[in-house]
């Protein structure tokens, strides 16, 4: 997915676990009008081929590097959903001098941060009873039930609960596994204390991976320059949840295009 004009900043983003592109679907037009936004279908998501290498955040991280060398481009803002919000912050840590800001929405800033049953569920899936995952993902029914245990699913509007099948059964089991693992061990907070540049982070306030309101002090103390935007709402997709979103995401949206054309 792109939205293309040279004319603008690019703005890079990556989706979350095991999805695609289509996550960020309600993003657009918040951002499209002010930026080039660029949202790659991950390896081993969405029917794409898995890495070559482990998939942990740093891999796609070089991963996205050689995107945007073959593109020519050579600086962007980049931010992301969940997992690729991790994506997104090692980027930033391997290349900072090509990040300009970071746009981060439900940040798995470190493991402490993740509630209890989803750090259940990363455990269980990189350990041998994660063989499970690949009948699970495929079974709607089973589908539904891991939703509504670990992600507010009984909140997710019908049209997004198929979308969100559709990619699970496309994605790629050692993919899934693998990051989920590397989620579960990666700590972002030394490199958020070293970071200066704008920072922007979306958090739904009874969100169901994180806890919104320790993320929330948690990632003040340590980048004071943040500017964190909680809206009502738990890691579900039903309208009212989407409108929500849009606002906080129209605010964030312009601030984010003010800071990228300060000098």
């Amino acid at each position: 997915m792109r939205s293309e004009d040279g004319g603008k900043p690019t703005v890079l983003l990556f989706h979350g676990w095991s999805g695609s592109n289509s996550n960020l679907r309600e993003w657009m037009p918040a951002l499209a009008p002010r930026f080039d936004v660029l949202v790659p279908d991950l390896p081993g998501c969405a029917g794409v081929g898995p890495l070559t290498e482990r998939h942990t955040a740093i891999a796609y991280a070089r991963w996205a590097l050689a995107l945007l060398d073959a593109r020519g481009i050579e600086r962007v803002a980049v931010g992301g959903l969940c997992s690729g919000a991790s994506i997104a912050l090692a980027l930033a840590q391997a290349a900072p001098d090509r990040v300009r800001a970071l746009l981060l929405h439900t940040p798995f800033v470190r493991p402490a941060l993740i509630r209890p049953l989803v750090r259940l569920q990363l455990g269980l899936l990189g350990s041998p009873l994660g063989t499970l995952y690949t009948p699970l993902r495929r079974s709607a029914t089973l589908a539904m039930l891991h939703r509504r245990l670990f992600a507010n699913g009984a909140m997710v509007a019908a049209e997004n609960l198929a979308r969100d099948q559709a990619d699970l059964t496309r994605a790629d089991p050692r993919a899934s596994r693998e990051l989920a693992l590397d989620l579960l061990a990666t700590d972002h907070l030394p490199f958020l204390r070293s970071w200066s540049r704008p920072l922007y982070v979306l958090l739904a306030s009874e969100d169901a991976f994180v806890d919104a309101a320790r993320s929330t002090s948690v990632i003040t103390q340590a980048a004071p320059q943040a500017r964190v935007t909680t809206f009502a709402g738990g890691h579900g997709w039903t309208a009212d949840f989407i409108t929500r979103q849009h606002a906080a995401m129209l605010q964030v949206s312009a601030e984010l295009a003010d800071a990228l054309r300060a000098p």
